[in-house]
């Protein structure tokens, strides 16, 4: 019995691992190209560029190993069936349940692995990719620029909005909007239809040509007098070209290795997340009581006739305290009034500032939750993975890279989507953080105990195996189609 199960063990690993490597390099190819605009053209070694990439890893790692188990277990199940090596052992009275519980150890093992790697190696991993990807993009201006947002470029003193990057390595740009600063202060608006960045190779001078623009610069400050600033506040200009020179040596001195990104959400273990989340539940807490303090504060007016306080806590309306004389006299209603209103506006946009920002810091505390409650899903998933591809495979019977790799990407792009749907509704405050994190595993869970109760039941899988069946006829009859017409 033990050589039947030590030859199922060998079998998986003859799958698990060739579809490791492979699907490995795949997400390490696509995750080259997927940041190809950032890395080319900045004059970096191959050690950065390996460095970048292995600093990515450990999350891919952690997307391959579930898959991976999922194909490893159609794969090696199928191929058992295909070759009546299944129907052999069930013979000799080993059933899928037993043949499952061989591989369970294993798989126990390596669902632990996937957290504490979660757990360790993706933070620090995270926190080294944020800080190098933040350093390279240093080294190139167009790549520093994102679209549609305003990006402080602190080397030529600007603030640059720009509606769109294109050409070869993105420096030509489109809808410019410029805030050129004199001592930090914004000093001069500029306006372009198109930009470009052009450089030549040892120069330590970068130019930004805009083509087609205004100027709008602010006068006020050449003149003292408050009757000149009235008469000149500002002076609009047209041109065709016009150079911004950048000095670049700063830039191209960049230290690749600074660090000085380290506390964001996804560059945290569990423990640190933890006292995270309960400190910025604590400030936001203090927040309210202080916010609380300050809306009872600004209840209350001076009186301009006696200069007594009037408390807004103690009259039930305004028109309470109107109608106590003792408090004013006639002569002040207009201004009681006014400063009524002005009182109410100033609280509204207290209030609406507030609770913007504490909106704000809810979405955060979501950020740091669902990362918390991501790093226990790793490990599930890998259990549920198990769960589904040793049924599949002995549905289908086929251990090839055909219907089985086929079948693994649809599921595995299924249990993608639906993390990636669970993180943005989390992160935006439309369902609990947890939830969001665990979305994808209880869409998959059902899918699992359900194959795993038929493996271990050994009934009824006729109905799977004739769709199944179905939909590999309908592809082979479309693939003829094909080559009749060809």
């Amino acid at each position: 019995m033990k050589i039947v199960y030590r030859y199922i063990l060998i079998n998986f690993f003859k799958k698990f691992i060739p579809s490791f490597i492979i699907i490995y390099l795949i997400f390490v190819i696509q995750t080259f190209w997927l940041y190809y605009d950032e890395l080319a053209g900045k004059g970096l070694g191959l050690w950065t560029i390996f460095k970048f990439l292995a600093y990515y890893s450990p999350f891919v790692i952690l997307n391959v190993i579930p898959l991976s188990i999922l194909l490893g277990g159609i794969m090696s199940f199928g191929s058992m069936s295909e070759k009546s090596e299944f129907t052999a052992m069930k013979s000799m009275g080993i059933s899928l349940k037993a043949m499952m519980k061989a591989l369970s150890p294993m798989i126990i093992i390596l669902a632990i692995g996937a957290f504490i790697f979660a757990n360790t190696a993706l933070p620090y991993g995270n926190y080294k990719f944020s800080n190098l990807r933040r350093n390279i993009k240093k080294k190139m201006p167009s790549v520093a620029i994102t679209e549609r947002v305003f990006n402080d470029f602190k080397p030529a003193g600007i603030n640059i909005h720009v509606k769109k990057k294109y050409g070869k390595n993105n420096n030509r740009l489109k809808g410019i909007i410029i805030h050129q600063k004199v001592n930090g202060i914004p000093d001069k608006v500029i306006i372009a239809k198109k930009g470009l960045f052009k450089s030549a190779p040892g120069n330590q001078l970068i130019q930004l040509i805009l083509y087609n623009g205004t100027f709008y610069e602010d006068m006020t400050r050449q003149y003292k007098k408050a009757s000149d600033r009235k008469k000149h506040p500002a002076m609009k200009t047209a041109f065709k070209e016009h150079i911004i020179n950048i000095d670049i040596s700063s830039i191209n001195k960049v230290d690749l290795e600074q660090t000085s990104i380290s506390a964001a959400h996804h560059m945290l273990n569990v423990i640190d997340l933890k006292k995270e989340i309960y400190t910025l539940k604590k400030n936001i807490t203090e927040n309210k009581e202080s916010f609380t303090n300050e809306i009872l504060r600004r209840n209350k007016v001076k009186n301009i006739s006696n200069k007594k306080v009037v408390d807004f806590q103690q009259h039930k309306t305004i028109n309470d305290i109107l109608r106590d004389t003792t408090l004013y006299d006639t002569k002040a209603l207009d201004y009681l009034y006014s400063r009524a209103v002005q009182k109410a506006e100033a609280l509204e946009r207290f209030s609406k500032r507030k609770a913007e920002y504490f909106e704000r810091q809810k979405r955060v505390i979501s950020k740091y939750k669902h990362s918390f409650s991501e790093k226990f899903t790793y490990p599930v998933m890998v259990i549920i993975m198990f769960l589904v591809g040793i049924p599949l495979g002995a549905i289908i019977k086929k251990g090839g890279f055909g219907i089985s790799v086929v079948l693994g990407i649809v599921i595995f792009v299924t249990y993608y989507i639906l993390s990636m749907l669970g993180k943005n509704a989390a992160e935006e405050g439309a369902v609990p953080p947890y939830l969001g994190a665990w979305f994808s595993t209880v869409v998959l869970l059902p899918l699992g105990i359900y194959l795993t109760y038929k493996a271990h039941t050994d009934s009824e899988f006729t109905r799977i195996s004739n769709f199944i069946e179905l939909i590999k006829q309908k592809v082979k009859n479309q693939s003829v189609k094909a080559r009749q017409n060809l």
